[in-house]
């Protein structure tokens, strides 16, 4: 058993952990001191400390000792870096088709609101709308594809807590265009003139919304 390795694991695991030694030391009911001298490589732990150490640290006892995670470890963190590193990308994918929706679709409903009282009055307008379809429904299948492989190694709860504004970024974002094909389907004649302007703000709200949103979940991953 090498003290230097077993302190280094000991000392690198309690930081990944959040943990100051005193508090190690709190829950295994020692001495601050003797957590520095073990993370030193100047002691080593008792060996009767070993199992509290371990789940203290969240690690197995064979890697307290060795410094080395057993082999299932080392797979599982890869296939979970893997998964993260296509959900980015999946992610990625579903936001450039729910712009993409949301640019042709809301232009187009918007621009048909202001010109047409009434609906698919020209084959371009139907054109584009089934495009716009087809980007949002390929947005949203995106992402559910995405959040289904998450949940292959991340509860709900941390699915939610870690994603939780890229989702109301994506959200906001894939709502533009749904949003201004009823506006575009419902009578709005109550407003008159005025229904352009109220969908046009509505619509840049969204946007800004998921815009925040979506610098807001950069920010907190740095």
């Amino acid at each position: 058993m090498d003290a230097k390795k077993t302190g280094k694991i000991i000392s690198t695991k309690r930081k990944e952990k959040g943990l100051t030694q005193i508090q190690l030391a709190e829950i295994l009911n020692v001495s601050n001191r003797a957590v520095s001298k073990w993370e030193n490589g100047d002691g080593f732990p008792d060996i009767t400390l070993l199992p509290a150490i371990a789940q203290a640290l969240g690690i197995t006892i064979d890697e307290l000792l060795t410094g080395n995670a057993p082999a299932s470890v080392n797979n599982e963190q890869k296939d979970s870096s893997k998964i993260l590193h296509q959900y980015k990308l999946i992610y990625t994918a579903s936001i450039f088709f729910g712009l993409f929706s949301a640019i042709l679709g809301g232009v187009t409903e918007l621009y048909c609101i202001w010109a047409f009282p009434i609906l698919f009055y020209t084959h371009w307008e139907i054109m584009f709308a089934a495009v716009s379809v087809f980007f949002f429904v390929l947005s949203v299948m995106a992402q559910v594809i995405g959040l289904i492989r998450l949940s292959s190694f991340m509860s709900k709860g941390e699915i939610i807590n870690r994603e939780r504004k890229r989702l109301v970024a994506l959200v906001g974002i894939d709502m533009v265009f749904p949003l201004c094909f009823i506006a575009r389907i419902i009578d709005f004649s109550r407003f008159g003139m005025f229904t352009p302007y109220v969908m046009t703000v509505l619509i840049i709200a969204l946007m800004v919304i998921g815009i925040l949103f979506l610098r807001g979940g950069k920010n907190e991953k740095r």
